[in-house]
């Protein structure tokens, strides 16, 4: 079974270039711009890592981390954003963020992120990382 990711933005931007390096990986994507399809997704899927857009239009980006720790606790999670502030950096790291990638996104980060996170799942196992 191939490894799943979640990926919570409506940005083509965003969408397009991680697509294209998922797709080449063999990764199973699952698109959505609904921080509650995102919560539903993780609860139904063995999903390896989410990808969290900060400027999704709904609640708080950071509730929706707390929520996401509480059901998977070692879940790696990476959010995009705009905002690479001092401020915004140090409450990603308190949340236990996996990476913080700011936009635009560049396909070389993103192979270096998904090599990672591929690493990381055959390391410690991924249902490990999913449970």
């Amino acid at each position: 079974m191939n490894p799943t990711v979640v990926i919570a933005t409506g940005d083509p931007r965003v969408i397009n270039p991680l697509s294209q390096v998922l797709m080449k990986r063999d990764w199973c994507i699952l698109i959505t711009k609904s921080k509650l399809h995102s919560i539903l997704n993780i609860l139904d899927n063995k999903i390896s890592f989410f990808i969290l857009d900060f400027e999704l239009p709904e609640d708080s980006s950071m509730e929706l981390i707390s929520i996401i720790r509480a059901i998977r606790p070692r879940l790696p999670i990476i959010v995009l954003s705009n905002d690479y502030s001092l401020h915004t950096r140090k409450k990603l790291a308190q949340v236990g963020v996996f990476y913080h990638a700011l936009k635009p996104l560049h396909i070389s980060e993103l192979e270096q992120i998904v090599a990672a996170i591929e690493k990381l799942t055959q390391e410690d196992g991924i249902n490990e990382l999913v449970n």
